[in-house]
């Protein structure tokens, strides 16, 4: 008795298991077998009660299986017995088999459904660009996206979001963009929740086919040591979790950092982890780009309206055209504006990657030879800086590069949230000219951020009387923007836009990095200078000319600006009654120019 049970317990352990592993499969066989049993049972009992069946087969055969599978065959019996046997047997049939069968399809397709829903299974996919990881900036990067017209771009998110959730966002910062509905033609955007720590989640995005995988900063501060914060190290997992996968040789990695000191971390790993060399990985610390930019903006407010029309998919863009000198840029192509010139490859501005490398000027005209003076810098300014961030320490720094370069003294000055009301009664008092710069507390939570920018900007309007005060403010959410407009502020900078815009860029345009990362970089060169440094000049501070000033066409001028100030400058465009042009399209088209004193011109050092 005791091994009869030890069996039945094995077995029900054993069916247990089989049911757990692969519940449907199990029930389909569990189910066939009990049929059988019975099919077995009803054809000795049909061989039993009618004396048409000649043996077991045939009452098998001819019998019982014929009525499960062909019902009608029941309608020709005549022994009431075998009668009443078969439509037994027809209806255990339809309840235990069909029954079984037709509930399971439906459940398997009711899964189907919502898998795809949710985003789950493998997505065969190639050249599609991969974003891992969320933050606040994928939608606005996806956002971005949309302004490509000649690309057709397949972007797949795999994160640990809910899909619904996601798309939802996505569509919200589209409609805020204005996106026509009708116009998104272009892209397609996938969402898929996951671990990119999983190979088998990253195979199910087809990453072996990716051309450019962008692997975004989870925004968890929290530092962990060594220079590390933990979604840095997230980062650093994420990148050899791909090298653990066939990727493509032309593939680019793109990854979103917090602290300078894990660029230098990323670059040792591509060397000296076998699985990662030969792979182009591209590691970016935005905050301390945005840090850099934002004292730009202090210096020059329309700076900031400039990096975004420089990263910016609409109207023209940066382009590697090879080893093509600035002279012959200027003499045989009529749609680019040269950049810069690095490691023997010119970075041009135009509207696409097909007329920056083969429209051919016409209407050549010989450039207007201009005096030129030496630019004085500004006076001496005070910065009073409310909030934290990662961005802070970069902002600190810039403000010093600024000042070596410039010549200038730049006084900063952090202040804690009890200082702020001594700070205000000290600009009252005084009258000088200085900046307020409010930092937005990334650690908020997304429904939180700017919360703290919002809440001082209340406090300064009521209190804040001095007229000569500059209030700079940063923003991480771009729906925020709308919001604080009415407050008396002197420019409003969304690090989040800026952000999402140079990943787009890295990600679809790989070979133009280093022209971002030296546009970026606040240090001089052997000759003393910031070179490839964007600088806005009104015309009449840097050109010892009477105004206005004609030019037949936009090459003319590109040429008078770049010739007159001995080739250290090229000219991006002109900023006039407050309106920026950047130059695109043919610059060499008959449509004139009067430059005014009080016009500003974008140049980019040479």
């Amino acid at each position: 008795m005791k091994k009869l049970k030890q069996k039945l317990l094995q077995a029900r352990s054993y069916v247990s298991i089989k049911t757990y592993k692969r519940p449907k499969i199990f029930v389909i066989l569990l189910m066939v077998l009990i049929n059988i049993i019975i099919l077995v049972l009803a054809a000795f009992i049909a061989l039993s009660i009618d004396d048409t069946f000649t043996s077991f087969i045939d009452a098998f055969a001819n019998g019982t299986v014929k009525w499960m599978l062909t019902p009608n065959a029941i309608l020709e019996i005549e022994n009431p017995d075998t009668l009443f046997l078969a439509v037994l047997v027809l209806i255990i049939g339809i309840v235990l088999f069909s029954g079984v069968i037709i509930a399971l399809t439906t459940n398997t397709i009711k899964e189907y459904f919502e898998k795809k829903d949710a985003g789950s299974g493998q997505i065969y996919l190639e050249n599609h660009v991969l974003i891992l990881n969320w933050n606040n900036k994928v939608p606005e990067l996806v956002s971005d996206l949309l302004f490509i017209e000649d690309k057709n771009v397949t972007l797949m998110i795999l994160a640990d979001v809910d899909k619904a959730t996601a798309e939802k966002q996505i569509m919200n910062v589209i409609r805020k963009n204005k996106k026509k509905k009708d116009k998104i033609t272009n892209i397609n955007v996938l969402v898929k929740k996951g671990d990119p720590l999983i190979k088998s989640d990253l195979h199910d995005v087809s990453v072996e086919q990716a051309k450019a995988v962008l692997i975004m900063n989870k925004d968890d501060h929290k530092d962990i040591g060594m220079n590390l914060s933990k979604s840095d190290l997230n980062v650093i997992k994420v990148i050899l979790s791909l090298g653990q996968v066939p990727l493509r040789k032309d593939v680019t990695i793109v990854s979103e950092i917090k602290k300078i000191e894990t660029k230098k971390k990323i670059l040792t790993l591509a060397k000296i982890v076998d699985s990662l060399s030969g792979f182009d990985i591209i590691p970016i610390c935005f905050d301390r780009r945005l840090g850099q930019i934002i004292v730009q903006t202090i210096l020059q407010k329309e700076m900031e309206d400039v990096y975004l029309t420089l990263f910016s998919f609409e109207g023209a863009e940066a382009y590697n055209i090879g080893d093509v000198s600035f002279e012959d840029v200027l003499m045989k192509y009529s749609h680019n504006v040269p950049l810069a010139r690095i490691d023997h490859r010119t970075f041009v501005l135009s509207s696409s990657e097909k007329e920056a490398k083969y429209q051919e000027t016409q209407h050549i005209l010989e450039p207007i030879l201009l005096k030129t003076k030496d630019y004085v810098a500004s006076d001496n300014m005070s910065v009073y800086i409310i909030g934290r961030n990662n961005k802070l320490q970069f902002i600190l720094e810039s403000f010093k590069a600024y000042e070596e370069l410039n010549d200038n003294i730049y006084e900063t000055k952090w202040i804690e949230p009890s200082e702020i009301h001594a700070m205000v009664e000290s600009l009252n008092e005084h009258n000088h000219q200085a900046f307020i710069l409010l930092l937005s507390d990334e650690a908020q939570q997304l429904d939180a951020l700017d919360a703290n920018v919002i809440d001082t900007l209340i406090y300064l309007e009521e209190h804040l009387r001095h007229e000569n005060i500059n209030i700079v403010v940063e923003l991480l959410d771009p729906k925020n923007d709308a919001l604080v407009q009415g407050f008396n502020i002197e420019n409003t900078i969304i690090s989040n836009k800026i952000i999402s815009l140079l990943l787009s860029k890295l990600a679809l345009y790989p070979k133009t990095a280093i022209f971002y990362e030296n546009l970026l970089t606040i240090e001089k060169n052997g000759d003393g200078v910031d070179d490839q440094a964007v600088f806005i000049y009104k015309a009449v501070d840097v050109l010892e000319e009477s105004f206005p000033i004609e030019f037949a066409h936009p090459h003319q001028m590109l040429r008078s600006i770049y010739e007159s100030f001995d080739k250290s400058y090229t000219l991006l465009g002109y900023i006039k009654d407050g309106n920026m042009i950047i130059f695109e399209g043919s610059l060499s088209t008959q449509d004139p120019i009067k430059l005014e004193e009080d016009d500003q011109l974008i140049l980019i050092a040479l």
